[in-house]
């Protein structure tokens, strides 16, 4: 772990001991109890960026004031996801919201005020004409999953600061997937960022769970 990734763990836990004041220590009654959670959830902890902790405490903070139940005590698993950048949090519409303009307004897609490039771009790939034309149940199903695809895709473009000019058309085998829930959203880049670490730390991802844990204990 660098020094950053080190800073990013403490530092979700120090919002989360501010937060939560003495059910924190109910949860954590001692620094061996809090040390111990640090190192089951670092590997999901140590990528995020200090921006993105913060718009998670604050997206906790509204549930905690809405007393919602299953905030009432800390849950590292259930925080985190908070704190996993969604395209709403950059001013994209969510995948719904996507979608429904996209119907709405295929037949004025040069006279109509995008909410984003994103939306527009995924329609047009998709298929104007098809959106447009296409009333089967079936057909429309299929389309949506063509466009939630394109959409995905070119929000996580804008999430991650690249252009959308530079979008590559996706592969047809792709367009026709399921779009992956926001759990295996969640799964796939943790294991992504837990593979970048361990070619980094010389182990192959392919094998060496066993040795990547062995390294990170004692670490925080």
């Amino acid at each position: 772990m660098t020094d950053t990734q080190k800073e990013a763990v403490n530092y979700f836990y120090g919002r989360l001991k501010t937060v939560y004041g003495s059910t924190f220590k109910v949860q954590f009654p001692s620094e061996a109890d809090e040390k111990l959670s640090k190192r089951e959830w670092m590997a999901h902890l140590m990528n995020l960026s200090e921006e993105d902790i913060n718009r998670g405490i604050e997206k906790l903070k509204g549930f905690l004031v809405q007393r919602l139940p299953e905030y009432r005590w800390i849950n590292i698993g259930q925080i985190a996801a908070l704190c996993h950048p969604q395209p709403e949090d950059f001013g994209l519409p969510t995948l719904e919201q996507a979608w429904s303009e996209a119907q709405q307004f295929a037949h004025a897609v040069d006279r109509h005020s995008w909410t984003h490039l994103a939306v527009r771009l995924a329609g047009k790939r998709t298929g104007w004409f098809d959106i447009l034309n296409t009333s089967s149940e079936s057909g429309r199903k299929n389309l949506k999953k063509s466009f939630d695809r394109h959409y995905q895709y070119l929000a996580d473009r804008v999430m991650r600061g690249k252009d959308l000019k530079d979008a590559q058309m996706l592969l047809e085998s792709d367009q026709n997937k399921a779009p992956p829930s926001p759990e295996e959203q969640n799964l796939s880049y943790y294991e992504q960022k837990q593979q970048e670490q361990m070619q980094a730390m010389g182990i192959n991802p392919a094998g060496g769970r066993a040795e990547f844990k062995q390294r990170m204990k004692g670490i925080l």
